[in-house]
Protein backbone atom coordinates (compact mmCIF):
# COMPACT_ATOMS: atom_id res chain seq x y z
CA UNK A 1 0.00 0.00 0.00
CA UNK A 2 1.26 3.49 -0.81
CA UNK A 3 2.72 5.60 1.96
CA UNK A 4 0.55 8.27 3.53
CA UNK A 5 1.09 11.65 1.90
CA UNK A 6 0.44 15.06 3.46
CA UNK A 7 -2.68 16.87 2.33
CA UNK A 8 -1.81 19.67 -0.05
CA UNK A 9 -2.42 23.19 1.27
CA UNK A 10 -3.33 21.70 4.63
CA UNK A 11 -3.02 25.10 6.33
CA UNK A 12 -5.65 26.57 4.04
CA UNK A 13 -8.65 27.89 5.96
CA UNK A 14 -11.12 25.96 3.81
CA UNK A 15 -9.37 22.67 4.60
CA UNK A 16 -9.40 23.47 8.32
CA UNK A 17 -13.09 24.41 8.23
CA UNK A 18 -13.97 21.28 6.29
CA UNK A 19 -12.37 18.82 8.67
CA UNK A 20 -12.40 20.52 12.06
CA UNK A 21 -15.87 22.09 12.26
CA UNK A 22 -19.17 20.18 12.33
CA UNK A 23 -21.37 20.96 9.35
CA UNK A 24 -24.39 23.20 9.55
CA UNK A 25 -26.56 20.72 7.67
CA UNK A 26 -30.10 20.13 8.82
CA UNK A 27 -31.23 16.72 10.14
CA UNK A 28 -32.51 14.29 7.55
CA UNK A 29 -36.27 14.87 7.20
CA UNK A 30 -38.03 12.18 9.23
CA UNK A 31 -41.82 12.04 9.47
CA UNK A 32 -41.73 9.44 12.25
CA UNK A 33 -41.63 10.12 15.98
CA UNK A 34 -42.00 8.05 19.12
CA UNK A 35 -45.54 9.34 19.59
CA UNK A 36 -46.60 7.72 16.31
CA UNK A 37 -46.19 4.33 18.01
CA UNK A 38 -46.64 5.03 21.73
CA UNK A 39 -49.23 2.83 23.47
CA UNK A 40 -51.08 3.36 26.73
CA UNK A 41 -49.67 0.10 28.07
CA UNK A 42 -46.35 -1.62 27.53
CA UNK A 43 -47.76 -4.98 26.48
CA UNK A 44 -45.99 -6.36 23.38
CA UNK A 45 -46.17 -6.16 20.50
CA UNK A 46 -45.56 -2.44 20.75
CA UNK A 47 -45.30 -1.93 16.98
CA UNK A 48 -47.69 -3.64 14.59
CA UNK A 49 -46.68 -1.76 11.47
CA UNK A 50 -45.04 -3.83 8.72
CA UNK A 51 -42.42 -1.74 6.95
CA UNK A 52 -42.42 -2.20 3.19
CA UNK A 53 -39.13 -0.42 2.45
CA UNK A 54 -35.77 -0.37 4.29
CA UNK A 55 -35.70 3.43 4.25
CA UNK A 56 -39.08 3.61 5.98
CA UNK A 57 -37.88 1.17 8.63
CA UNK A 58 -34.72 3.17 9.34
CA UNK A 59 -36.63 6.45 9.55
CA UNK A 60 -38.96 4.85 12.10
CA UNK A 61 -36.05 3.45 14.14
CA UNK A 62 -34.20 6.75 14.40
CA UNK A 63 -37.43 8.70 14.72
CA UNK A 64 -38.21 6.68 17.85
CA UNK A 65 -34.67 7.06 19.21
CA UNK A 66 -34.88 10.82 18.76
CA UNK A 67 -37.08 10.95 21.88
CA UNK A 68 -34.96 8.53 23.93
CA UNK A 69 -32.23 9.29 26.46
CA UNK A 70 -30.15 7.25 28.90
CA UNK A 71 -28.19 9.86 30.86
CA UNK A 72 -28.45 8.48 34.40
CA UNK A 73 -24.97 8.83 35.89
CA UNK A 74 -23.78 11.12 33.09
CA UNK A 75 -23.39 14.87 32.92
CA UNK A 76 -25.76 16.85 30.72
CA UNK A 77 -29.27 18.24 30.93
CA UNK A 78 -31.12 19.97 33.73
CA UNK A 79 -33.84 17.42 34.47
CA UNK A 80 -35.59 14.81 32.38
CA UNK A 81 -34.59 14.63 28.71
CA UNK A 82 -37.18 13.75 26.09
CA UNK A 83 -39.13 10.65 26.99
CA UNK A 84 -36.19 9.15 28.91
CA UNK A 85 -36.12 5.37 28.48
CA UNK A 86 -39.70 4.85 27.28
CA UNK A 87 -38.86 4.69 23.53
CA UNK A 88 -36.16 2.00 23.76
CA UNK A 89 -38.48 -1.06 23.86
CA UNK A 90 -40.21 0.28 20.74
CA UNK A 91 -36.92 0.64 18.87
CA UNK A 92 -35.92 -2.83 20.07
CA UNK A 93 -38.95 -4.34 18.32
CA UNK A 94 -37.55 -3.15 14.97
CA UNK A 95 -34.65 -5.61 15.28
CA UNK A 96 -34.89 -9.05 13.72
CA UNK A 97 -35.87 -11.90 16.01
CA UNK A 98 -32.40 -13.35 15.53
CA UNK A 99 -30.80 -10.11 16.72
CA UNK A 100 -33.09 -10.05 19.73
CA UNK A 101 -31.81 -13.52 20.64
CA UNK A 102 -28.24 -12.13 20.58
CA UNK A 103 -28.96 -9.02 22.61
CA UNK A 104 -31.56 -8.69 25.35
CA UNK A 105 -33.70 -5.59 25.84
CA UNK A 106 -31.66 -4.64 28.92
CA UNK A 107 -28.42 -4.97 26.95
CA UNK A 108 -29.93 -2.91 24.14
CA UNK A 109 -30.87 -0.12 26.57
CA UNK A 110 -27.44 -0.27 28.25
CA UNK A 111 -25.76 0.30 24.88
CA UNK A 112 -27.20 3.84 24.93
CA UNK A 113 -25.63 4.85 28.26
CA UNK A 114 -24.55 8.49 28.18
CA UNK A 115 -26.62 9.35 25.10
CA UNK A 116 -29.15 12.13 25.58
CA UNK A 117 -30.20 12.88 22.02
CA UNK A 118 -29.85 11.22 18.61
CA UNK A 119 -30.17 12.98 15.26
CA UNK A 120 -30.21 11.09 11.96
CA UNK A 121 -28.14 12.87 9.29
CA UNK A 122 -27.87 10.47 6.37
CA UNK A 123 -29.33 7.27 4.89
CA UNK A 124 -27.73 6.17 1.60
CA UNK A 125 -27.78 2.74 -0.12
CA UNK A 126 -24.41 0.99 0.15
CA UNK A 127 -22.70 -1.71 -1.90
CA UNK A 128 -24.01 -5.26 -1.66
CA UNK A 129 -21.54 -8.00 -2.69
CA UNK A 130 -22.73 -10.28 -5.54
CA UNK A 131 -23.48 -13.18 -3.19
CA UNK A 132 -25.85 -11.07 -1.04
CA UNK A 133 -29.32 -12.68 -0.70
CA UNK A 134 -32.17 -10.71 -2.28
CA UNK A 135 -33.78 -10.09 1.10
CA UNK A 136 -30.65 -8.39 2.52
CA UNK A 137 -29.69 -4.76 1.87
CA UNK A 138 -27.04 -2.41 3.23
CA UNK A 139 -27.24 1.31 4.01
CA UNK A 140 -24.73 3.91 5.08
CA UNK A 141 -26.06 5.94 7.97
CA UNK A 142 -24.65 8.93 9.83
CA UNK A 143 -25.86 10.11 13.22
CA UNK A 144 -25.16 13.01 15.56
CA UNK A 145 -25.28 12.32 19.30
CA UNK A 146 -25.45 14.64 22.28
CA UNK A 147 -23.73 12.95 25.17
CA UNK A 148 -21.75 13.82 28.27
CA UNK A 149 -18.95 12.63 30.56
CA UNK A 150 -19.63 10.13 33.30
CA UNK A 151 -20.40 11.75 36.65
CA UNK A 152 -18.96 10.23 39.83
CA UNK A 153 -20.95 12.39 42.25
CA UNK A 154 -23.70 15.00 42.35
CA UNK A 155 -21.25 17.88 41.92
CA UNK A 156 -20.16 16.53 38.54
CA UNK A 157 -23.59 16.63 36.92
CA UNK A 158 -22.98 20.17 35.68
CA UNK A 159 -19.99 19.41 33.48
CA UNK A 160 -22.07 19.98 30.37
CA UNK A 161 -22.53 17.90 27.25
CA UNK A 162 -20.83 17.49 23.88
CA UNK A 163 -21.50 16.30 20.36
CA UNK A 164 -20.25 13.06 18.83
CA UNK A 165 -20.64 11.78 15.28
CA UNK A 166 -20.77 8.24 13.94
CA UNK A 167 -21.20 6.72 10.52
CA UNK A 168 -21.60 3.10 9.65
CA UNK A 169 -23.38 0.31 7.88
CA UNK A 170 -26.88 -0.93 8.65
CA UNK A 171 -27.85 -4.42 7.50
CA UNK A 172 -31.59 -4.85 6.97
CA UNK A 173 -33.46 -8.06 6.26
CA UNK A 174 -36.91 -8.70 4.80
CA UNK A 175 -39.01 -11.62 5.98
CA UNK A 176 -42.42 -12.62 4.56
CA UNK A 177 -44.08 -12.32 7.97
CA UNK A 178 -42.44 -9.26 9.53
CA UNK A 179 -41.38 -7.14 6.55
CA UNK A 180 -38.10 -5.22 6.87
CA UNK A 181 -36.20 -5.45 10.15
CA UNK A 182 -32.74 -4.36 11.34
CA UNK A 183 -30.27 -7.23 11.34
CA UNK A 184 -27.10 -5.37 12.37
CA UNK A 185 -25.71 -1.88 12.86
CA UNK A 186 -21.97 -1.37 12.51
CA UNK A 187 -20.66 2.03 13.61
CA UNK A 188 -17.36 3.87 13.13
CA UNK A 189 -16.67 6.96 15.30
CA UNK A 190 -15.75 10.12 13.38
CA UNK A 191 -12.47 11.89 14.12
CA UNK A 192 -12.02 15.64 13.64
CA UNK A 193 -8.26 15.88 14.30
CA UNK A 194 -6.71 13.38 11.87
CA UNK A 195 -7.41 14.46 8.29
CA UNK A 196 -6.35 18.14 8.50
CA UNK A 197 -2.71 17.26 9.14
CA UNK A 198 -2.32 13.64 8.06
CA UNK A 199 -2.76 11.57 4.95
CA UNK A 200 -4.77 11.66 1.71
CA UNK A 201 -7.16 8.85 2.61
CA UNK A 202 -10.13 11.18 3.11
CA UNK A 203 -9.98 13.15 -0.15
CA UNK A 204 -12.03 11.59 -2.95
CA UNK A 205 -9.87 12.82 -5.84
CA UNK A 206 -6.67 11.75 -4.08
CA UNK A 207 -8.08 8.27 -3.43
CA UNK A 208 -8.97 7.81 -7.09
CA UNK A 209 -5.57 9.06 -8.23
CA UNK A 210 -3.39 7.17 -5.75
CA UNK A 211 -5.37 3.93 -5.46
CA UNK A 212 -6.87 3.40 -8.93
CA UNK A 213 -4.31 5.28 -11.05
CA UNK A 214 -0.90 5.08 -9.36
CA UNK A 215 -1.22 1.66 -7.74
CA UNK A 216 -3.93 -0.46 -9.37
CA UNK A 217 -3.29 1.00 -12.87
CA UNK A 218 -7.00 0.93 -13.74
CA UNK A 219 -7.49 4.67 -14.25
CA UNK A 220 -5.33 6.85 -16.48
CA UNK A 221 -6.87 10.23 -15.66
CA UNK A 222 -9.67 11.94 -13.77
CA UNK A 223 -12.04 13.55 -16.26
CA UNK A 224 -14.32 15.57 -14.00
CA UNK A 225 -15.83 15.83 -10.52
CA UNK A 226 -19.48 16.47 -9.72
CA UNK A 227 -20.95 17.26 -6.32
CA UNK A 228 -24.64 16.95 -5.52
CA UNK A 229 -25.42 17.65 -1.89
CA UNK A 230 -23.21 15.37 0.20
CA UNK A 231 -22.49 13.04 -2.73
CA UNK A 232 -19.21 13.38 -4.67
CA UNK A 233 -18.94 11.74 -8.10
CA UNK A 234 -15.48 11.26 -9.61
CA UNK A 235 -15.52 10.44 -13.34
CA UNK A 236 -12.36 8.86 -14.72
CA UNK A 237 -11.14 6.90 -17.71
CA UNK A 238 -8.45 4.36 -18.50
CA UNK A 239 -7.66 1.47 -20.82
CA UNK A 240 -10.57 2.37 -23.08
CA UNK A 241 -13.16 2.33 -20.28
CA UNK A 242 -15.08 4.94 -18.30
CA UNK A 243 -15.46 4.82 -14.53
CA UNK A 244 -17.51 6.63 -11.88
CA UNK A 245 -16.65 6.52 -8.20
CA UNK A 246 -19.38 7.57 -5.76
CA UNK A 247 -18.32 9.09 -2.44
CA UNK A 248 -20.30 10.64 0.40
CA UNK A 249 -18.93 13.49 2.48
CA UNK A 250 -19.39 13.08 6.23
CA UNK A 251 -19.79 15.75 8.89
CA UNK A 252 -16.06 15.59 9.70
CA UNK A 253 -15.21 16.23 6.04
CA UNK A 254 -14.17 12.68 5.16
CA UNK A 255 -15.09 11.41 1.69
CA UNK A 256 -16.20 7.78 2.01
CA UNK A 257 -16.33 5.56 -1.08
CA UNK A 258 -19.67 3.78 -1.50
CA UNK A 259 -19.85 2.58 -5.11
CA UNK A 260 -17.59 1.79 -8.07
CA UNK A 261 -19.18 1.89 -11.54
CA UNK A 262 -18.18 1.03 -15.10
CA UNK A 263 -19.98 2.45 -18.16
CA UNK A 264 -21.15 -0.50 -20.29
CA UNK A 265 -23.73 -0.66 -23.09
CA UNK A 266 -24.87 2.87 -22.41
CA UNK A 267 -25.48 2.48 -18.66
CA UNK A 268 -23.49 2.59 -15.44
CA UNK A 269 -22.96 -0.86 -13.95
CA UNK A 270 -21.86 -1.28 -10.34
CA UNK A 271 -18.75 -3.43 -9.93
CA UNK A 272 -16.13 -4.36 -7.35
CA UNK A 273 -12.70 -3.11 -8.46
CA UNK A 274 -10.73 -2.86 -5.24
CA UNK A 275 -8.40 -5.73 -4.43
CA UNK A 276 -7.97 -7.06 -0.88
CA UNK A 277 -5.05 -4.69 -0.26
CA UNK A 278 -7.33 -1.71 -0.80
CA UNK A 279 -10.76 -3.01 0.24
CA UNK A 280 -11.03 -0.82 3.35
CA UNK A 281 -11.25 2.28 1.18
CA UNK A 282 -14.89 1.38 0.46
CA UNK A 283 -17.58 1.04 3.11
CA UNK A 284 -18.86 -2.51 2.72
CA UNK A 285 -19.81 -5.38 4.97
CA UNK A 286 -16.24 -6.67 4.45
CA UNK A 287 -14.58 -3.48 5.74
CA UNK A 288 -12.29 -4.33 8.66
CA UNK A 289 -13.05 -1.04 10.47
CA UNK A 290 -16.66 -1.78 11.31
CA UNK A 291 -17.51 -3.28 14.68
CA UNK A 292 -20.93 -4.80 15.34
CA UNK A 293 -22.94 -2.77 17.79
CA UNK A 294 -26.44 -1.46 18.36
CA UNK A 295 -27.11 2.14 19.29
Amino acid sequence: MAEALPISNQQDTKISERFQRPSKQLPLPDHYSFHDFEKENDEPPLINKKFETPEDLLLAYYGILRAASNMLGYSGGCGSIGESGLPYPYAYELLTKEKQKEISLDQFIDSFKGIGYTTLLKIVPAYAPPDTPENIKYYLIEIELITGPKANNDKEYNKGSYFAYYYGLVTVEKTPKDGWKIKDIDYIPEDFLCAPVHSWFYLSDAVVQIVYEDNMKIVEKIDRTKQKGDMIYIYASGNGRQYRFDFIRLTNGYDILLHENVFENGVWKEVQLLTDDWKDFKLTINNSQIMSSIL
